[in-house]
């Protein structure tokens, strides 16, 4: 496996209508990272347990790319959003952060090769039936918990809802 299989994964939960918009809104009310919101959702398909010192190594890999690199392109790209003179300008600025998103990926994927190479969990996807989903919903809950924006019970709704969406699609 590769980080094609979770990037190619995440592409498609991030294209649907009702995961975008609940996880751009809790980009912006929950300083949410979307991308770790979605490898965290994805681990948990994999069956592996996302535990909060896992995302404190992601996190010393990709902190310094995200504040750096993702967090500036997005600040410009929206403040330039509804400048009709610079919409090209804003298109090219939405395709380097996608890039830049694609490596925050890769650096997120060889940040956790020790838990991705640990043995997995009783459940993997394949196994996701109506008896598991349940089980499932639980892990992926955990996983999401131990990201912020989400410790200490903030945001619990829209933690549930989004497990929902992305459980519904996997």
């Amino acid at each position: 496996m590769t980080v094609a299989t979770f990037w190619d994964w995440a592409l498609r939960q991030y294209a649907r209508e009702p995961t975008q918009a609940l996880l751009l809104t809790l980009q912006s009310q929950a300083d949410l990272v979307i991308l770790e919101a979605l490898f965290a959702a994805w681990l948990s398909t994999e069956g592996r347990r996302l535990e909060h010192h896992d995302v404190a190594a992601m996190r010393d890999t990709t902190g310094t790319w995200i504040d750096n690199v993702v967090l500036p392109l997005r600040a410009v790209r929206e403040q330039w959003k509804g400048d009709a003179t610079k919409e090209d300008a804003r298109r090219h600025l939405l395709q380097l952060e996608v890039e830049a998103e694609r490596h925050l990926a890769e650096l997120m994927w060889v940040s956790t090769e020790s838990l991705r190479s640990a043995a997995q969990d009783d459940m993997t996807r394949e196994m996701l039936t109506a008896e598991t989903v349940e089980h499932a919903a639980a892990r992926m809950n955990v996983n999401m918990l131990t990201l912020s924006g989400f410790e200490h019970g903030k945001f619990a709704a829209e933690r549930e809802q989004l497990v929902a969406l992305l459980l519904e699609s996997t």
